[in-house]
């Protein structure tokens, strides 16, 4: 790994080149917009050398260009807003272009005709949603969207989901753009990257679906870029969510509000029958206004909520069950255990800016913003939390998470057609989440309890990012070249299994409760179902990431119709050397040759250097700019690489060292010994333990029964432990992506489109397990089955190690899609409904899992390829905001989807190869296919808002009610769960895992049926499997007021 010396330096001779070649370059910023055209005559001929003055109407911020010898304009790097535009030219009439709005990331395409003569023109410009210029398709939500929608919870970034393509991935609750995986989108707040670089996704990471960051209100507009972006994005393979802070202007202006969610005001659950409804206080303010008019302005927002919602443990598989006396203890435990509890969600966000215009158009922006969060018996890894789980209470745990985040950008002009930018970023994040037991976790088909694997933990990182950029105009060329750093420090204590972890494979309700219970003749856990696995590390990882990027674009206005957009962008990833002193470990490993074919070296992370990006673009208006109705043509194509989350890393940099960091023992079954034989032979009776204090194994003891059980004699610290490493050829991911489509102003203010996306990725994260016996078709098995045998004393291939986790780098998705949309923006109505039809297709969709296996058999990844766990065959968005007379509004949000594909399973490790990933046969030697059945449609969203505004002290105050009504038409949205007795239900929506069918094909050959909870939506009383979960929530009403002034 290269030294930080040899980044300061390479940094440093980027930042000369940009220096020395300020005369050549130019292009739009991240935070910005620009206004181009070209200027004309009566005779539509071109007329250069045309003084072009533009205007801020909010701020007065001034600049003022000439047109080329082809009569073409162009603006860049102007903040977002409302502008005013004069063209002058000796013998022809001042032509004033007023209500010129732009939008961040947008290209207004303003072409002026001047008459003959000395009088002025004054025009108002409608604010038009057709990007000429621009190759890529983007989506933009103003101000008054964001202001005046019903979005639950008021998070920014779930905006996002209005647009075509986007979704929340079920795993991680990730912005998903044209199936892409979540943790390799890119969202940016002000330019600077947004996003967690230990977990991936936006900043606040799981937790982001459910609290507060950025206080809505300092949120004044974002644009969301599906596919296509320019040289200017990276670290990304899905898109891009471009989001803008509000700033001062020279007038003061503010808002307050205050809204309530009752529970009394919901219905009940479809499932339970009760209401469980979230009590949601949310109350907050913003202002900003001038400290020196023309000059310096302040922004400033605070918002808090304080959220409740009751849960209830549930074990519905206990419900028709009948209990005997060889498995009655633990049933009685179980439903001991079934109760009621309340998830709290706190959260405090605020923002603060400043802005700064000095004379001759530079500009400086500072911003600052925090967050802090707390949430009890709220544990996620992702997915939103249900009114009922069938994990205990003693499962869960308190999520806390605090963000501080930064922003210093100064755009400075070196002539009207050179500007350069420059952005300084800073942001830190800690995450402490707290266990409600420090009791070994127990799992199995029933359900969990005992304290969550992970917990307690406790991590944080950094992010110190400069962007500096030169941008330029020359003729009809607008270029930018610039360079991007990124300083990626974090820590952690983090392990599993830190009080000891037992799990019990199979679906079959009794062989699992008569396992957990000691009766007379009988042993808890002794059974070869079972495992259990103990930490014996420090939890301790603490490494860093360096990444730097240089990137060019050139944006040709070849014609006033025709522009073409050419990019390359190169980006190195500097990752962590392993801490590797474990020298006795590390020669077990390396240069083994697994039978798989492969080796490892656990010694070092391979740097990613070889990351080149070109990127082409065109957008093209066949009719003209002079059209009464205007059609542009676009098209892209390009590669974009994603960066690989922290996380994947930890275990790598610190399983090789003395003492490790994450490392656990794992006991399994050997060919004479069960999990509870092995335990008694070191003096650890189970059976003298009730369930409900099951005892925390002392490390020692659990390293001497591994060594026993594996033929040896003495405690050795590091025999039967599992391991993680990377990959020696890991990349980063990889996606070419390409698109046309074409949008068409249908009328005034109304614009119609079509666009086909096509994205296919390569080098996606896999985990694998290496230390895996070759499998073999055992003779008696008529289903032709490979089998690995760990759980019938089949030894692994480094037989004092466990499983041997590698991160692969070599899983794949393909994407395919058409959207249709139609938009309109009017004095009163602002509208947008899209549709998109689409396929995408994947052999493994891990959101940067830290720990187990997808697959159904690691060496042939092609049993895997099919439907991905994102594909969405249809899905419709669509949004409005209507102004009524007499101070009334009303808005509302509609959107569904096509179910989601559910992954057929056994329900049991049938290869035993020690996972549960295993798929039922159609006939002898050939699996179901992966995801082949789909689970139910939903109506995601049927939202409405009722606003009244009163006046109050004349224009100057304004009071505004609310009534915002989620899910307006009670959709019950039941989906099949995944959890029918072959997994655990971790809480989330249940809609991207999978159900046991069963074995399809037994060993004997015969067939076998499915399994009758498979798919089940209502019991035989008509009531709805309580197995399923509800997406999203029943109805509920919420009410508030704001003011403004």
């Amino acid at each position: 790994m290269s030294t930080v010396h040899r980044y300061s330096a390479v940094l440093a001779c980027a930042l000369a080149v940009l220096g020395a070649a300020q005369s050549t370059w130019a292009q739009t910023s991240a935070n910005k917009g620009e206004i181009t055209g070209t200027v004309f005559d009566p005779k539509r001929a071109v007329v250069p050398d045309a003084k072009v003055i533009i205007k801020n109407a909010a701020t007065s911020f001034q600049r003022e260009i000439s047109t080329n010898e082809a009569g073409q304009y162009r603006a860049v790097l102007l903040d977002p807003g409302l502008y005013t535009v004069t063209v002058e030219k000796a013998g022809f009439s001042t032509a004033v272009l007023q209500g010129v709005v732009v939008n961040v990331g947008s290209a207004v395409d303003l072409p002026v005709t001047l008459q003959v003569g000395t009088t002025t023109q004054s025009v108002t410009v409608s604010e038009t949603m057709m990007t000429i210029a621009l190759p890529a398709p983007q989506a933009t939500l103003n101000a008054n969207a964001i202001t005046n929608l019903p979005i639950n919870g008021r998070r920014f970034h779930d905006f996002a989901t209005l647009t075509p393509t986007v979704q929340v991935d079920p795993q991680r609750g990730q912005l998903s753009f044209a199936g892409q995986r979540g943790i390799y989108s890119n969202v940016m707040l002000d330019g600077a990257d947004y996003n967690q670089p230990f977990f991936g996704g936006i900043r606040g990471g799981e937790r982001s679906s459910s609290i507060i960051t950025v206080p809505q209100s300092a949120i004044q507009e974002f644009q969301v870029v599906t596919t296509g972006y320019n040289a200017e994005y990276g670290r990304s393979t899905g898109g891009v969510l471009n989001t803008i802070t509000r700033s001062g202007s020279n007038r003061l202006h503010g808002e307050g509000f205050y809204q309530l969610r009752h529970e009394k005001w919901g219905a009940d659950n479809p499932i339970l029958g009760i209401r469980s409804s979230e009590r949601l206080q949310q109350f907050g303010g913003a202002v900003g206004g001038p400290i020196k008019q023309d000059r310096l302005f302040f922004f400033g927002a605070i918002e808090k909520q304080i959220s409740r919602t009751p849960r209830q443990v549930q074990f519905p598989l206990l419900a028709s069950f009948t209990p005997t006396a060889e498995n009655r203890e633990a049933y009685d435990f179980f439903k001991s255990q079934e109760r009621g509890y309340k998830s709290t969600n706190n959260a405090v966000a605020a923002t603060i800016r400043g802005d700064y215009l000095f004379s001759g158009g530079h500009r400086l922006t500072l911003r600052y913003n925090i967050s802090d969060a707390s949430a009890e018996n709220s544990v996620s890894v992702g997915g939103g939390l249900t009114a009922t789980t069938n994990r205990a209470n003693s499962n869960d745990g308190t999520e806390k998470d605090r963000i501080h985040a930064g922003t210093a950008q100064y755009t400075h002009l070196l002539s009207p057609t050179t500007i350069n930018d420059i952005r300084f970023a800073g942001s830190y994040e800690e995450r402490p989440r707290e266990s409600n037991s420090l009791l070994p976790q127990v799992s199995g088909a029933v359900g969990i309890f005992g304290a969550r694997d992970f917990l307690p933990n406790v991590q944080w990182d950094k992010r110190i990012q400069v962007v500096d950029s030169l941008s330029m105009t020359r003729g009809s060329h607008t270029i930018k070249l610039g360079a991007d750093y990124n300083y990626l420090p974090t820590f952690q204590t983090f392990g599993r299994n830190v009080s000891g972890s037992f799990s019990v494979s199979g679906s079959n309700v009794a062989q699992f409760l008569t396992i957990l219970s000691a009766s007379a003749g009988r042993n808890r856990f002794d059974d070869r179902s079972v495992t259990y696995a103990r930490q014996i590390g420090n939890l301790i990882a603490d490494f860093k990431m360096h990444q730097l990027a240089f990137f060019a674009q050139d944006s040709w206005r070849v014609r006033p119709n025709l522009t073409l957009d050419f990019g390359l962008r190169w980006e190195g990833q500097y990752n962590p050397t392993p801490e590797a002193n474990n020298t006795a470990l590390v020669q077990r490993l390396k240069g083994f040759r697994f039978p798989n074919g492969l080796s490892v070296d656990p010694t070092r992370i391979q740097d990613a250097t070889r990351q080149f990006m070109p990127r082409f673009g065109f957008a093209w208006n066949p009719f003209g700019t002079g059209a009464a109705r205007r059609t542009v043509v676009r098209g892209h194509a390009g590669l974009f690489y994603a960066s690989t989350p922290l996380l994947v890393m930890s275990g790598p940099t610190n399983n090789f060292r003395i003492p490790p960091g994450d490392v656990s023992i794992t006991l399994s079954p050997t060919a004479t010994q069960t999990v509870y034989q092995q335990l008694l032979a070191v003096g650890v009776d189970l059976n003298r333990s009730p369930l409900s204090q099951l005892p925390v194994i002392p490390v020692e003891r659990v390293q001497q029964a591994s060594a026993l059980a594996l033929g040896g004699q003495a405690r050795d610290p590091y025999v039967g432990i599992g391991v993680i490493a990377m990959a020696d050829d890991f990349r980063n991911p990889r996606a070419f992506q390409t698109g046309v489509g074409v949008d068409t102003e249908v009328w005034r203010n109304w614009l119609a489109g079509f666009q086909f996306n096509y994205v296919n990725t390569v080098n996606l994260l896999r985990n694998r397990d290496y230390n895996l016996p070759a499998p073999v078709i055992r003779p008696t098995d008529r289903s032709q089955r490979p089998f690995f045998g760990l759980r019938s004393g089949v030894t692994r291939p480094i037989s004092t190690l466990g499983a041997v986790t590698i991160r692969d780098s070599s899983a794949r998705s393909m994407y395919r899609g058409f959207t249709l949309t139609t938009q309109y923006k009017g004095k009163k109505l602002q509208a947008g409904v899209y549709y998109t039809w689409s396929e995408t297709f994947s052999d493994d969709d891990s959101e940067r899992d830290a720990g187990g296996f997808n697959y159904m058999d690691p060496t042939n990844f092609k049993l895997d390829y099919g439907y991905s766990r994102l594909d969405v065959r249809h899905q419709f968005n669509s949004y409005a905001v209507y102004r009524l007379p007499m101070g009334f509004e009303v808005s509302g949000i509609l959107r569904a989807r096509s179910g989601i594909p559910i992954n057929p399973l056994t329900g049991a490790d049938t290869n035993e190869e020690l996972g549960n990933n295993d798929r039922p046969y159609v006939s002898p030697g050939v699996p179901m296919q992966r995801n082949s059945f789909r689970n139910r449609g939903v109506v995601t969203n049927n939202d409405l808002r009722l606003l009244k505004s009163f006046k109050v002290r004349g224009e100057r105050f304004r009071i505004q009610l609310s009534a915002e009504f989620f899910n307006l038409l009670n959709f019950d949205n039941v989906v099949f769960d995944r959890d029918n007795g072959g997994g655990v239900n971790a809480g989330a929506t249940g809609i991207f895992g999978s159900g046991v069918y069963g074995l399809g094909i037994d060993a004997s050959g015969n067939t076998v049926p499915r399994d009758p909870r498979f798919m089940r939506l209502r019991l035989a009383d008509g009531k709805y499997d309580p197995n399923n979960s509800q997406v999203g929530s029943p109805f509920q009403a919420q009410f508030g007021v704001r003011l403004f002034f």
